[in-house]
């Protein structure tokens, strides 16, 4: 029996979190009675464990009165510094009163991902490539068919084909999805190759385990040692145990479908109405 353990299967944390102190070299503007010269140019930065950087800036109160010029200078500063230290992101945290900062950060690069009532959050790709940031919505959905076994193979290159999903974890105020509500969906594959070609900018390793062996480790995160207990539980007693199987039906919009999930039906309700 062997799993695969990687950026497509089991999600393991790439950074760890902290606190960076960010400092800009940005020179005093003569005409601004504050301006980053008086801040010595100092923004304080949390890291995530995806290599990013957030600025709230309503932690910042030696921001009130900055005018745009200078900020802008305070922000391009920083920008060198998270580059030179190879973050992959930044998100930018913008209060509505501060929403005169807005126009200097776009200026820099930086684009809106969200906004709520009082506030709007600003990012910009520092990494290679196009951007990798996930778009913003009110619920927050792991992979699950389809998207699983692309991710698989675009993050380890083990192609796979879908086979069921095992399990759905709900989270609310979830610190990683900005607040919001968190679904998370593992499927399991069925896979078609085995060489293993990972993505070296989604995982750090990626290899074949034993199952057994996985059921037993510590290092790993609760729900990673739940399911590897489901699916030995299902690979000696048979995985229609633990199945939640997949059936494609037409939606009510003509020419659309959409997919079902639930333990198999026997053949015999399939297409029953009621009961005798």
């Amino acid at each position: 029996m062997r799993w695969l353990q990687g950026a497509g299967c089991w999600r393991s944390p790439l950074f760890r979190a902290g606190l960076a102190w960010l400092r800009a070299g940005a020179r005093a503007a003569s005409d601004s009675p504050r301006d980053a010269g008086e801040l010595q140019g100092e923004l304080q930065g949390e890291l995530d464990r995806f290599g990013g950087v957030s600025v709230h800036l309503a932690r910042h109160r030696a921001l009130h009165g900055l005018d745009a010029a200078a900020f802008r200078r305070l922000l391009q500063a920083a920008i060198q510094q998270w580059r030179s230290e190879g973050r992959v992101a930044a998100w930018l945290h913008v209060p509505i009163l501060q929403s005169h900062f807005i126009a200097p950060a776009a200026s820099l690069g930086f684009h809106f991902h969200h906004a709520e009532s009082d506030s709007s959050t600003l990012t910009l790709w520092l990494g290679e490539g196009p951007s990798r940031l996930p778009g913003y919505a009110t619920h927050q959905i792991g992979v699950a068919g389809d998207t699983a076994v692309r991710e698989v193979f675009e993050e380890t290159g083990v192609k796979s084909e879908f086979r069921s999903l095992l399990s759905i974890r709900q989270q609310h105020r979830h610190p990683g999805a900005f607040g919001k509500s968190d679904l998370y969906l593992i499927c399991r594959l069925q896979p078609c190759s085995f060489t293993i070609n990972f993505c070296r900018q989604e995982c750090l390793k990626c290899e074949w385990m034993d199952l057994e062996n996985l059921t037993r480790t510590k290092n790993t995160t609760p729900i990673t040692s739940r399911v590897a207990r489901l699916l030995l539980y299902g690979h000696r007693e048979g995985f229609d145990k633990i199945d939640l199987s997949m059936e494609e039906l037409p939606a009510v919009y003509t020419g659309l479908f959409y997919k079902l999930y639930h333990r198999e039906l026997p053949e015999s309700y399939t297409a029953t109405t009621g009961t005798e």
